[in-house]
């Protein structure tokens, strides 16, 4: 009788241990196999992002570290797709380019040769130092001087990387002699304008790096056969999401200057923007009437325009601007060209415009459906960093550098 007893108590505890919830049961202790499995895919998972650039990891080479929805299709000729049947989201993996080969790049030695005299923030500098660390062997920053042979001499490094458009003026054949056999680049400061001492340059530069589309034939024309187009990306200790004080604000901010050709452009956006705050960002904007000039001498201050801006139009906008806008994560129209589609995406995050009309009625579309605004604009602030950063600016540099 004790034992039937038994029997069924022991059944009553295995059915009332079957109603409690999976996560508050008591789980058994592992063996020493099952522990030690455990601690093997506990520290994979704990693998850095310097392992996974460096190729260290198992995870394949094509997936995003993160995924974002699919690209949203908006405002008329935007929505290119939206009668042709919905359409699986696909994930894009964050950049264009393949990585570098992890084994070539940690086994290299750069030289990086920073001005004297142009003004470039100590920053953006360290930006492009620890970006090339994170990816190379050894990093050596140098400065044009007369001890530069015998740095070269003694360090030999396999790249010589110049910032700035002083090199090219300043390097001579002495400074860098042939016998060194080290591969130079340099990186030229020229949004604007080509870069004038580069024709003439005393040295023959393995690769030519340019922030502007239209200098390629430029310099393709000087002699130069290796040139990439690679604008200085943003400094996110300046360019970053904030809120500034009022004074910034603006309902409208146009980014360029001011000329008449213009003027169909001022009145599409008056006829959108009227009795609102309209700003502009530029020269020559004076005499215009219902527009306030924006009086900035500072990055910090054009970053507080930028972020106090609902949105931004902007024309003859070098591209740097583009990717500080992008990582303010600030709405942007800009006058389309053929660089805009070469540094950003178009559609996803930045919207371009061909003619006054086309502005006037993307800047009513905008106006109303916020939502996809502010979709667009975090796509670019998404983009300023896994994009259009520095590390993928160094990791483009370094894949060009393997096929010279």
């Amino acid at each position: 009788m004790r034992k039937k007893e038994k029997k069924s108590e022991i059944r009553s505890t295995a059915a009332a241990r079957n109603k409690i919830p999976s996560n508050k049961r008591q789980s058994k202790p592992l063996s020493k196999s099952q522990s030690k499995s455990l601690n093997k895919s506990n520290s994979k998972s704990q693998e850095s992002l310097l392992d996974i650039i460096q190729g260290k990891s198992n995870a394949t080479s094509t997936a995003p570290m993160f995924v974002l929805p699919p690209p949203m299709e908006t405002s008329h000729e935007d929505l290119t797709r939206s009668n042709q049947g919905l359409i699986a989201p696909q994930s894009q993996p964050v950049s264009n380019f393949q990585l570098p080969d992890s084994r070539t790049a940690k086994s290299m030695r750069l030289a990086l040769l920073i001005p004297l005299t142009e003004q470039f923030t100590p920053s953006v500098e360290s930006l492009i130092a620890d970006s090339l660390r994170m990816l190379v062997k050894e990093v050596l920053i140098l400065k044009i001087n007369e001890n530069l042979h015998d740095s070269l001499s003694t360090y030999r490094p396999d790249l010589l990387l110049c910032i700035g458009n002083q090199a090219a003026q300043s390097i001579t054949p002495e400074l860098v002699p042939q016998s060194i056999y080290t591969k130079t680049a340099i990186w030229l400061n020229d949004p604007y304008e080509p870069c004038e001492y580069i024709h003439s340059a005393y040295h023959d530069w393995s690769l030519v790096i340019t922030q502007n589309m239209l200098h390629h034939p430029i310099y393709e024309r000087y002699g130069y056969k290796n040139i990439i187009v690679m604008p200085y990306s943003a400094d996110p200790m300046i360019y970053k999401p904030h809120r500034p004080q009022p004074e910034f604000h603006s309902d409208l901010l146009i980014v360029g200057n001011y000329s008449e050709e213009r003027l169909p452009y001022i009145h599409a956006i008056r006829h959108r923007f009227e009795g609102k705050k309209v700003r502009a960002l530029g020269q020559n904007w004076e005499p215009v009437d219902q527009i306030e000039t924006c009086q900035a001498d500072s990055e910090t201050m054009i970053s507080a325009y930028y972020n106090g801006a609902n949105m931004i139009v902007h024309w003859d906008a070098a591209p740097r601007q583009l990717y500080e806008i992008a990582a303010c994560g600030v709405f942007q129209i800009v006058e389309n060209s053929p660089e805009i589609h070469e540094l950003m995406k178009p559609g996803e995050d930045i919207i371009i415009y061909r003619n006054p009309e086309q502005l006037g009625s993307k800047l009513q579309y905008y106006s109303e459906n916020t939502d996809d605004k502010r979709m667009i604009a975090s796509r670019a602030l998404y983009s300023s960093k896994y994009d259009y950063s520095y590390l993928q600016a160094a990791m483009k540099l370094i894949q060009q550098l393997n096929h010279l």
